[in-house]
């Protein structure tokens, strides 16, 4: 028995690349101008993705390493209230507030990334984008977002169509904000399930995934409340707007309410994160421990099974093992 396994997107950067990678994060270069740095940095991610032998890579993320945090300084509209710093960890988020009409003159980067690395390895079908509401972190007590929501929507639904036009046949939205804010009772199902369906409209022949996890600075999440339970309306209201569910299972409230994932529609196929990067790389033999319990829960032919979240702020060391194990327990050895 083999499960099939997947990626979530980022990847730790080369380490021989580090120093002049970080002056391209400084803004000492174009996106144009550091092209050739990023195609060589993304070389070696997938090349490392490869070799742990994952059935489907990704890109690595090497052009923003630091998740979502490298998209407000790209877009118009946003004043800086308070630059990111990521030695901070959660305090150190950039804060921003918004002055106009939100646009993205020059993109996200997200595209553009898949792009360059699609040039790169053909075999990369999979892009990934944060969601809308994902994208207003810095701005959660702006009064205006849900005014500007829909241009934030625009932004991330052209990301989507670029991605698709340079041959991505999986689209995955990454949505911390939507899995937190449920966990957190801020929002309803009913209140997200637009932002999340609306990048997709119109958009046909993919394989659309939503990641939902509960965020992930400095190897933390965001939030105390981890479950699966508060999830399931969103799952619910999703039945036939998107193809896969890719949920985070590390923590142990969302492992104890895995039985949980019986419940979602038929539709949707499940990607479990069970491979949980906040911690030690975990054994083939735990790990192995996991998908059978989960084989319980889910049919085989619907699951598939991948890290809890990227592997950006993973040490480069454990992220290797800790892929590498998960592709061995899903191989059944």
């Amino acid at each position: 028995m083999t499960i099939r396994t997947t990626c979530v997107g980022s990847w730790p950067i080369p380490f021989g690349l580090r120093l002049a990678l970080k002056s391209y994060y400084a803004g000492t270069f174009t996106d144009s101008e550091a092209d050739g740095l990023l195609s060589r940095a993304a070389r070696i991610a997938m090349d490392e993705m490869i070799a742990c032998g994952v059935e489907q890579i990704m890109g690595g993320e090497v052009w923003g390493p630091d998740f979502v945090h490298h998209v407000p300084p790209r877009l118009a509209g946003l004043e800086t209230m308070q630059r990111r710093d990521p030695a901070k960890g959660y305090q150190g988020i950039g804060r921003y507030r918004i002055i106009g009409d939100v646009s993205a003159p020059i993109g996200t980067g997200h595209a553009l990334g898949f792009r360059r690395e699609r040039k790169i390895e053909p075999r990369l079908d999979k892009g990934a984008v944060p969601s809308p509401r994902t994208m207003t972190l810095g701005l959660e007590t702006d009064p205006r977002i849900e005014e500007q929501l829909p241009n934030y929507i625009r932004i991330v639904k052209a990301e989507v169509e670029d991605m698709v036009k340079a041959g991505a046949s999986e689209i995955q939205l990454d949505a911390p904000a939507e899995a937190m804010a449920l966990a957190n009772g801020t929002h309803q199902a009913d209140q997200l399930v637009d932002s999340l369906t609306a990048p997709f409209d119109g958009v046909s022949g993919i394989t659309r995934t939503v990641h939902f996890c509960l965020g992930d600075i400095s190897r933390k999440a965001g939030t105390e409340v981890q479950n699966l339970v508060s999830l399931m309306p969103l799952f619910q209201a999703l039945d036939g707007f998107i193809d896969r569910a890719h949920i985070e299972c590390s923590h142990a409230g969302q492992w104890s309410d895995r039985a949980l994932l019986a419940e979602i529609p038929p539709s949707i196929e499940i990607v479990a994160g069970i491979a949980d990067v906040k911690r030690e790389p975990q054994s083939v033999s735990e790990l192995s421990d996991r998908i059978a319990a989960l084989l319980d829960v889910v049919d085989e032919d619907r699951l598939l099974l991948s890290t809890s979240c990227g592997c950006g702020r993973v040490p480069h060391d454990e992220a290797i093992r800790l892929l590498r194990n998960l592709v061995k327990a899903a191989g059944g050895e």
